[in-house]
């Protein structure tokens, strides 16, 4: 009889407009949870009643004494715990049911004291049905791996109405997330390339979706990435000093000695590879992420080439028009600028060209004498700036860079002599003999990797003052290890140190402003390297 007062007062208290504050089902006095191990004999909230209009777990917020799951119930078979309250607290024990986990109660455990919101459900696992703080949001995903067998390609659904943002959050299984991919809203299903995972190992993903109803996110899946061909080069690693060491990924090539385009990761580990032309020099990818540019050095003007390919491995292609390109490129948004020679022979002028992966070729530069003066040309370097939309360029035979607008307007010249224009030309830089890879930093920074004739190379950095036009040296750094007859670069890492590639001796050197090694990378034979915190976004510099 006193079950049947109970339905009776809650019913007619909802009737009233009020609150039901009393049980579904029975007041068990002890508050064990039932003979079972459930929330009493019925003490669940029907077969189809979700958690109540504010799903809270009754006045109290527990199931407690009166074993009540909110206003109407606790979670039912099949619904998720309501908009925001967790899922039913049937029992003192609030335990989580036979599993142990919150919305994971099975047919004889209750929800728990810690289920989570829009967990319910006797047999859904967490986020399968619900996703957390958002009901009714659903997110199913599927994942594969690419032709490149590190890449992750991942693809879902979801009945979260006009999402806004989206992204997947993925990591080593044994870690959990630790990297975050961007997910393109306008691709078919979402589709998502998870990038910078080692070879042969388990990692874990959820996708995080964003709409004008709030935040849902999935459950977690997991899945095992493919091996490492035996062909992908495995450098020699030290790491002197592991808290001082950068950790993020580094794209480089083969250079001189063969064709691979590779990114590895901080411990040295190849995360990414595809065969570029012979001899490739710098590998970039695309200002989007989605593409690898790769081109050969083709520093006898005998025979350039640039190839493309998906990040997935997928369309791999060789640009036509392109066949006296040499030595650098730089991603742009929607393409890349490089270096043409603009005669045959050797050590002749070349045009900076910037290219549109639609195809179109735009002339930046037709001549580089026209911003510099030499009796020998031997352009080698390239990068470009968003900030203030313009190049550097780097020339060997002259031993100079210029700064240059996207309309090809000289802005300064740094080292070299006889200039254009005098007012634009930094003094105090002293001279050097060989340059190559360099790189400018939004602080006025220059460093520049200088070859030497003698086979020891030198890395130096000058402060640049554009007010005075004067250049104040302020690092040098040195060594055997960095020697680089050919090519050679350096680049300044987000955590300060600097990154050295010494491409003849085929080492990677991480130093700090001290001059203190912090880590090395040892391969055969390097191109050009880059340095990045994470492979999704615009180039670093």
């Amino acid at each position: 009889m006193s079950r049947i007062l109970s339905k009776v007062s809650c019913v007619l208290a909802l009737l009233a407009g009020g609150a039901c504050v009393g049980t579904v089902g029975d007041v068990q006095t002890t508050s064990t949870g039932g003979t079972p191990g459930a929330a009493g004999a019925d003490a669940t909230a029907g077969t189809t009643g979700t958690a109540g209009a504010n799903a809270t777990a009754g006045t109290t917020g527990a199931a407690g004494t009166s074993d009540t799951a909110g206003t109407t119930g606790t979670a039912g078979s099949t619904s998720t715990a309501g908009t925001t309250g967790t899922a039913g607290r049937g029992g003192t024990t609030g335990t989580a049911g036979t599993s142990g986990t919150a919305g994971r109660g099975g047919t004889t455990g209750t929800a728990g004291t810690t289920g989570a919101a829009g967990r319910g459900g006797t047999t859904g696992t967490a986020g399968n049905t619900g996703g957390g703080g958002m009901g009714g949001c659903t997110i199913t995903a599927t994942s594969t791996m690419g032709m490149i067998p590190t890449v992750g390609i991942v693809t879902f659904t979801t009945s979260a109405t006009s999402p806004t943002a989206a992204e997947i959050r993925f990591g080593p299984a044994s870690t959990g997330p630790t990297m975050t991919a961007p997910v393109d809203l306008t691709k078919a299903m979402y589709r998502t390339l998870l990038l910078g995972m080692k070879g042969s190992a388990s990692y874990v993903y959820r996708i995080v979706v964003t709409s004008s109803a709030g935040t849902c996110t999935s459950q977690d899946y997991t899945f095992t990435t493919g091996a490492v061909p035996s062909t992908v080069p495995k450098p020699t690693v030290t790491i002197s000093n592991a808290t001082a060491h950068a950790k993020g990924f580094i794209v480089t090539s083969s250079g001189l000695n063969g064709s691979g385009a590779y990114i590895y990761d901080s411990d040295g580990a190849p995360v990414w590879w595809a065969t570029g032309p012979n001899s490739v020099s710098r590998v970039q990818m695309s200002w989007d992420g989605s593409k690898m540019y790769m081109m050969a050095l083709n520093v006898q003007n005998s025979g350039g080439q640039v190839k493309i390919v998906d990040m997935d491995g997928n369309n791999a292609t060789t640009i036509s028009g392109l066949t006296t390109a040499h030595h650098d490129m730089a991603a742009i948004p929607g393409g890349f600028a490089t270096l043409t020679w603009t005669t045959t022979g050797m050590d002749v002028p070349c045009a900076l060209i910037e290219r549109a992966d639609d195809g179109t070729m735009k002339t930046i530069i037709a001549n580089v004498n026209t911003v510099y003066n030499s009796n020998t040309f031997h352009t080698n370097s390239i990068h470009y700036y968003p900030s203030d939309n313009t190049y550097t360029l780097g020339d060997r035979n002259p031993n100079l860079y210029v700064k240059v607008s996207r309309t090809g307007t000289l802005l300064w010249q740094l080292g070299g002599s006889n200039p254009k224009d005098m007012s634009k030309f930094f003094s105090g830089t002293g001279t050097w003999s060989v340059n190559h890879g360099h790189h400018l930093t939004a602080d006025g920074t220059f460093y520049l990797f200088n070859n030497g004739t003698s086979g020891a190379s030198t890395v130096r950095g000058f402060k640049l003052n554009t007010s005075s036009m004067t250049a104040t040296s302020s690092f040098t750094y040195s060594g055997s290890t960095i020697t680089s007859m050919v090519l050679g670069d350096v680049q300044s890492l987000p955590n300060g140190n600097i990154l050295v590639t010494g491409s003849t001796s085929g080492q990677l050197t991480e130093v700090t402003t001290g001059s203190q090694v912090v880590a090395t990378f040892k391969f055969s034979s390097l191109g050009y390297s880059e340095y990045r915190d994470s492979l999704y976004g615009p180039p670093p510099r």
